[in-house]
């Protein structure tokens, strides 16, 4: 699995350690248990793991929209298994950009 990051600027190394390791989750039901160890190893509240979190931008290497090459970005590491059943994808972008015309796939 291709799994990209884009880092807002202010995040220093192991803020980054901790966004992979964020993504690094695979399990379909520890979610919040895994939100707890991170916190936990980290020394920080939900809601600073949520900030930093924030401001770490991930995309699948390996699926790109049909139309225009954008790589699928995603929110939460559970999208990464729809993203990967899906046959073809259009970003919205290209779907409200085509007046709805591109919708195969979603």
């Amino acid at each position: 699995m291709c799994v990209n990051f884009v880092f807002d600027s202010s995040l220093d190394d192991e803020a980054k350690r901790l966004c992979h390791q964020y993504w690094s989750y695979v399990s379909p039901n520890d979610y919040i248990a895994h939100l707890k160890i991170l916190c936990y190893d980290y020394n920080i509240r939900s809601d600073e793991l949520f900030i930093t979190l924030a401001k770490c931008q991930v995309y699948l290497g390996d699926i790109h929209c049909e139309y225009c090459s954008r790589p699928y970005q995603l929110d939460v590491p559970a999208d990464i298994p729809h993203a990967r059943q899906q046959k073809s994808w259009f970003c919205d972008g290209c779907i409200s950009f085509s007046g709805g015309q591109l919708t195969v796939g979603r």
